[in-house]
């Protein structure tokens, strides 16, 4: 034979003599041939050839086949030629100049084109690119038998697979938007699990002005992930969404580098839980049964949620606050953090909520939608595959919240809420957590934490009537510990005279001029402006009961209606968390909530005199 003999394994195994192809032989001879091409200049022994055409199949005549091959291979070659199989110990040796095979060639033009990639020469390296491929012939090694040609085959389609990628990623980079996504959308039918490819899809979609269609091309894959493979989307297909749906994203100009190989903007970290208390007393059961929530949540990939309540004062904001930065560690995505109640205490719109919460992800203003809903589906594509903690305070009810939540598997939102959220537990299987005045036991370790446990140990009978006047709510407990903190040379039975003294409102001794939030008499106040007339006028009645523990029919005496009509009203005050029910037809309420109906009553009666005072001249003024 004359030199000139080259070889292709990028399709049908091939001999190109003179530029003519010719067969290779029968499709064992080629799977033969097809070993010693993949292994040139290397010896390939007789029985790796058997195991490589048959595998564990090989017939007792295997052995004499292969040598049979191996001749005619010999013989198609000639000693005359450039390429030749060479006998050695116990196998055969290929010899062939590296660029006689069309892989060499196809690896050799494949890394001039990274090398002017790399320095900036995109237009290049896309041509380089576009040659490599341009030498692929179908399958590679289609039609060989063997186990061996069948590994090969893999390994070499995922060459071809990375090196149309690369092309299409320069295309991209060099702006050329609309072209490179009618070609990556039909390598990722081809491939829908190929995440690089599916990034460079939404980039060139993006680039092209089809955002709606990127992120329906992200929520498909996202969705096979998770259906065949049982995954979430990498970090970098994540971050190419997230960017798109926040407008952050820079399309490439000239830059060689693939978008999908960048690391993003980094938005500020996610740390906006408020401080946490040096110590929670007396919520430990409470604290684990958030744990177990969290860690059913994480273990049936579904979205955690707690709502906790209580009557105003008992502590759930502090609650939710030292709990969440308990569990913060559990959401290495961050903490968001929103009181739901404005300055002027009214409920906030949950619009300028999401906006905050936008900014805070990194949304540019001027891209925030407009509508609230629309922020809500924003607000849970910036947190889909993150597991975040979302505390909401303060929340007015379930209407304010459902734009709120995650959505995203492992994520949890802590809800504090001065009202019963029904709907919230009916229809998102929330947890409701409600907390109760502190043990006596507990109120006890709250002051000596607070004052010092020699000071408290020294009177325990006045500690004792501080905890009975304050009737175990934090809130009171608080004012009093901060009232000793700043007197450490009064003692506290002093103290405890002082709240005890006669002719004194039990609330005026937990007032607060500087911060209402740390008023008692202000936290009922606000729970009691959630009842309705009927409700209300109720709730005065009651302030003339003398205990705190009574019957509906009880309260049906302090009322001119009927006990039916009673126990449809009670409800509501419960909803409020301003009375407790105990059992069937009893009732309970705290003695400084009872206080502070009472006061309403005294009030409302003032009034009442003070409108039938002027009665007469407002009527006179009437007539003239």
């Amino acid at each position: 034979m004359q030199p000139g003999i080259q070889f292709s394994v990028l399709g049908p195994v091939r001999l190109h003599r003179q530029g003519v192809e010719e067969a290779a032989g029968q499709p064992r001879q080629c799977a033969v041939l097809a070993s010693l091409l993949l292994r040139a200049g290397r010896p390939v022994s007789l029985s790796t050839l058997v195991e490589d055409v048959w595998g564990d199949e090989a017939p007792p005549s295997a052995v004499g086949s292969v040598r049979t091959y191996v001749y005619r291979l010999r013989q198609a070659l000639s000693e005359q030629s450039d390429s030749f199989v060479r006998l050695v110990d116990g196998g055969y040796l290929l010899h062939i100049k590296p660029e006689d095979l069309d892989l060499n060639r196809f690896k050799q033009t494949s890394a001039k084109a990274r090398e002017a990639r790399s320095s900036g020469d995109l237009a290049l390296a896309a041509d380089l690119l576009s040659q490599s491929l341009g030498m692929w012939n179908g399958v590679a090694l289609a039609g060989v038998p063997g186990p061996y040609a069948s590994m090969q085959r893999g390994v070499l389609s995922e060459l071809r697979l990375a090196c149309a990628e690369e092309q299409l990623a320069c295309e991209v980079a060099r702006g050329r938007y609309a072209e490179a996504a009618a070609e990556l959308s039909a390598l990722l039918v081809e491939h829908p699990l190929r995440e690089s490819v599916c990034g460079l899809l939404m980039t060139a979609l993006y680039g092209a002005g089809r955002q709606s269609e990127a992120l329906t091309i992200y929520h498909t894959t996202s969705h096979l992930l998770r259906q065949r493979l049982g995954v979430n989307p990498s970090p970098e297909l994540q971050q190419v969404h997230e960017r798109i749906l926040s407008g952050r994203f820079q399309l490439p100009r000239g830059d060689s580098r693939p978008i999908i190989g960048r690391n993003p903007t980094t938005p500020q970290a996610l740390a906006q839980l408020p401080a946490a208390l040096p110590s929670l007393v007396g919520r430990e059961k409470e604290q684990e049964q958030l744990e177990r929530l969290a860690d059913d949540a994480e273990a049936t990939s579904s979205v955690a949620i707690c709502v906790v309540g209580g009557m105003a004062g008992v502590g759930k904001t502090a609650f939710a606050t030292a709990t969440a930065h308990r569990l913060a560690e559990r959401f290495p995505d961050g903490q968001l953090f929103a009181d739901l109640y404005s300055a002027e205490a009214e409920p906030r719109d949950p619009a300028g909520v999401l906006a905050d919460f936008l900014q805070a992800l990194g949304v540019p203003p001027e891209v925030i939608p407009e509508t609230t809903q629309a922020r809500g589906l924003m607000f849970r594509g910036l947190l889909a595959n993150r597991r975040v903690l979302v505390v909401l305070d303060n929340a007015w009810n379930t209407d304010q919240l459902k734009d709120l939540l995650p959505g995203s598997p492992g994520s949890m939102a802590l809800v504090t809420s001065r009202v019963q959220l029904h709907a919230l537990v009916a229809s998102y299987q929330a947890l409701p957590l409600t907390l109760l005045p502190l043990s006596q036991a507990d109120a006890r370790s709250f002051l000596a934490r607070r004052l010092g446990a020699a000071r408290t140990a020294a009177e325990p009978e006045a500690v004792d009537r501080i905890i009975e006047c304050t009737s175990r709510l934090p809130l009171a407990l608080a004012n009093v510990a901060a009232s000793a903190a700043y007197r450490p040379q009064m003692h506290l039975t002093s103290l405890a005279d002082e709240y005890t003294a006669s002719g004194c409102s039990v609330l005026d001794a937990f007032t607060s001029e500087e911060d209402p939030v740390l008023d008692v008499r202000a936290s009922i106040a606000r729970s009691y402006r959630l009842l309705d007339p009927e409700a209300a006028s109720l709730f005065r009645a009651l302030g003339a009961w003398p205990g705190t523990m009574f019957a509906a029919s009880d309260a049906a005496n302090m009322v001119p209606q009927s006990e039916e009509r009673v126990r449809q009203t009670l409800p509501r005050l419960i909803h409020a968390h301003l009375v407790s029910e105990v059992g069937p037809g009893r009732y309970s309420w705290n003695q400084l909530v009872a206080a502070f109906a009472a006061e309403q009553a005294a009030a409302q009666s003032r009034l009442a005199t003070a409108f039938q005072a002027s009665g007469p001249e407002l009527g006179l003024y009437g007539r003239e």
